[in-house]
Order: C-alpha cells, then structure tokens, then sequence
C-alpha cells in the first residue's frame, strides 16, 4: 500500500511508531487501514542506517557483512516488467538502463535475507523476500544477480537495530 516504498523511511516509521510481528497482523497484498489489535507487542529500532554509511556508500561487501552481523536488511530496486513474470531462478533484468544516475531509480522495497552462488555456473545472487505472497517467484521469494548492483538493489540498503524486549 506504499505504491513501492523507500528504505530509508521504513526505519523511521519503526522508530516512531513500531512494527508488530507478521503472525498478529498477516500481510494481505491489499490497502488497507492498519487495524493491529492493541494485544500485539510493538517492536521499535532505536537506530537505522544506510548500509556504508551514507546514501551511495552501499556495495556487496558491505551488505555481505551487515547480512552476517546483524541479520536481515531493507533494499529497493526498480521493478521492470519483466520482473512481474518471475518465476525462478536468479533474476537480472534484461532491458537497457542509463547507467549513471546520482539518485538510484528504485520503486519497490524489500527484504534481504541471503546470499549464495549457483553450483553448476558460479553466478553470485542474493536471496530476497517479496510481498506478493508465496504463489509468486520461489514461494515469495527471489534470487537476483548479485555484484553488479543489479537493478539498483545494492545501492540504498538500510539497516536497523531493534530495541531489544524487555
């Protein structure tokens, strides 16, 4: 309901406002009013942060570490409509882009959650969850290139620190 989202505000909202689990207040794929039960225990980040730094200090190696160190991470990327067909595999965008561009063009945020390489050709990709549910890509997930700052995914990633429960 964000018509794409940018990282960076998504930890400003968890700083004011919290976020509660996904088992109290599931995803629908829909707008809709944030209607979270008042039993639901708000988690809030006292600190959030461009990975490297800065907006444009973002690269593979210091996503590599956050991922290792911390855990799961925000990122965008620009979806293209070739996109919207995935099924599997490790994605990379096939179409021509500008290559230089001071603000990286993105239009949909979501969640870092791994990284590997494919066995048979050595190509490098990330692990990301989605929010179009489990009935798109890899169960809701996708791999895409990962390197090559494909589709702008390693350009503005944002990582947060919880406020440890009490």
């Amino acid at each position: 309901g964000c018509d794409g989202g940018f990282p960076y505000l998504i930890g400003k909202y968890v700083q004011d406002f919290g976020i509660v689990d996904e088992s109290c207040f599931p995803y629908a794929g829909k707008d809709s009013p944030c209607d979270v039960s008042q039993s639901c225990r708000r988690i809030y980040t006292a600190e959030y942060k461009y990975v490297g730094g800065f907006y444009g200090g973002c690269s593979e190696a210091a996503m590599m570490v956050e991922l290792v160190n911390n855990g799961p991470m925000a990122v965008a990327l620009e979806v293209y409509p070739d996109f919207l067909n995935y099924k599997g595999g490790i994605y990379h965008h096939t179409g021509l882009t500008d290559h230089f561009n001071p603000f990286e063009l993105t239009n949909h945020a979501v969640l870092l959650v791994g990284y590997g390489y494919c066995d048979v050709t050595g190509q490098k990709y990330w692990i990301v969850k989605n929010s179009w549910g489990t009935g798109w890509g890899e169960d809701g997930y996708f791999r895409i290139r990962r390197g090559s700052d494909e589709c702008a995914i390693e350009s503005i990633a944002v990582a947060a620190s919880p406020i440890p429960k009490l």
